[in-house]
């Protein structure tokens, strides 16, 4: 089965609508209020990143030293309360 052609006429036949200059103004006001909010919650998630990599090291670290057992708790708990 062949293709449709797309030819120049077909092509200037398309209409692309376009909102007016003052609704492009004020979409790109209203982006560039939101930019500092932006930027601000991208610091937050990078740091909330950040500190997961580092909790998700510490837990591995305090699993495979036996930290996380029972027999690790007690071990813990007498040595905090000597």
């Amino acid at each position: 089965m062949a293709q449709p052609k797309l030819n120049q006429k077909a092509l200037n036949s398309i209409v692309v609508p376009f909102p007016s200059i003052s609704e492009q103004e004020e979409v790109t006001k209203r982006l560039d209020e939101l930019s500092p909010s932006r930027q601000q919650l991208t610091a937050i998630y990078q740091q909330k990143l950040t500190a997961l990599a580092e909790l998700k090291q510490s837990l591995l670290h305090k699993a495979f030293s036996g930290e996380l057992t029972a027999k690790g708790a007690e071990a813990a708990v007498e040595e905090a309360t000597a």
